[in-house]
């Protein structure tokens, strides 16, 4: 593609001890097929030796990009590591790259063109992701998480198949995807295989400091003004492994996403979505109830006290169906 007549696309990389992995990442966006890029690599203060991955590959880097910078600089969070990546940033699309997975050739290319022919209505252009484990090998979860390496009836080979299959589904290759309502309660998309307007994320504010949820944060405050579109096609590699932050933070996750629900009740009484915010909320606070590494006191306090009553009928309701099921299955 002729680099002088696409826009530019500000790709970041944000880094904390991914040595293992991070080179990889970095030789998969040297390796787009899209020219016109600038690439920003952030090291979040890494204590491992990320640095000395990265190092080699900064020449390399300075050739290939129209602009490349690469900080190394004390731990501040991702939050605002992707804030400090954002004010930096002079591309007309921004996309994030996190410093364990992998950018297939194409994505650049493929999301840009999605959003260059979309409408002015449009923030953000996503694809699929496979996952992959520690070696990059091919691999399929189960609904739980458990990793095979051969397909079966019950498990995913890519990320929203696997996000949308669950307790909720969600026809993520319909006209419903990426709405506010699909998006309450349920974080589906992912967050290595897309492409955002750059001056929508400052539109909308950015980032919230220190949130662990910050992905789904961005997509909610898009979504209640802008569409997203989905191209049919897998984007990135994900790479599912040991210090996932999903897996090692998910009892802070589960609070922040209760707490990022919360937020958004007035909005959807505004809006006719008491009922679909509801249901989520109390979906969530299930999630938070049964997780014993959330104190006691931190589950209380999260309850919102103006809907006991619609969480407990709530909890009742699929305690029943569950039972039920149980009942049915033993006779």
């Amino acid at each position: 593609m002729n680099r002088d007549c696409m826009p530019l696309v500000t790709a970041v990389i944000p880094v904390y001890n991914h040595e293992k992995f991070v080179a990889e990442s970095i030789r998969s966006v040297i390796n787009q097929t899209y020219r016109n890029m600038e690439l920003i690599v952030l090291n979040d203060g890494s204590k491992d030796g990320s640095h000395e991955k990265i190092l080699p590959l900064v020449e390399e880097c300075e050739k290939r990009f129209v602009r490349f910078q690469y900080v190394y600089r004390d731990n501040i969070g991702l939050t605002a590591t992707l804030n400090q990546a954002l004010s930096m940033a002079k591309g007309a699309y921004f996309t994030i790259l996190a410093s364990d997975d992998i950018a297939l050739p194409a994505k650049t290319e493929l999301l840009v063109k999605a959003l260059e022919t979309a409408g002015l209505e449009y923030a953000a252009a996503f694809g699929n992701a496979l996952f992959i484990d520690e070696q990059a090998r091919r691999i399929w979860l189960s609904q739980k998480g458990v990793v095979s390496y051969e397909k079966n009836e019950s498990s995913y080979d890519n990320y929203l198949d696997f996000q949308t299959n669950g307790g909720r589904y969600i026809d993520y290759r319909g006209v419903e995807f990426g709405g506010f309502a699909t998006l309450l309660g349920h974080n589906y998309l992912p967050a290595t295989s897309n492409l955002v307007k750059t001056e929508l994320i400052r539109h909308v504010g950015a980032w919230t400091k220190d949130n662990p949820s910050e992905d789904w944060e961005m997509w909610l405050k898009l979504s209640r003004q802008f569409r997203f579109t989905y191209v049919d096609e897998p984007m990135a590699l994900y790479r599912w492994h040991d210090s996932n932050s999903i897996k090692g933070n998910s009892d802070r996750l589960k609070l922040c996403s209760l707490l990022l629900t919360t937020k958004e009740k007035q909005y959807c009484e505004r809006n006719g979505l008491s009922q679909i915010w509801r249901e989520a909320y109390a979906s969530l606070y299930k999630a938070v109830l049964l997780d014993k590494k959330i104190a006691v006191s931190e589950k209380l306090s999260s309850l919102e006290s103006s809907e006991i009553l619609f969480v407990a009928l709530y909890l009742a309701k699929r305690f029943t169906r569950k039972v039920l099921r149980a009942f049915v299955r033993a006779a």
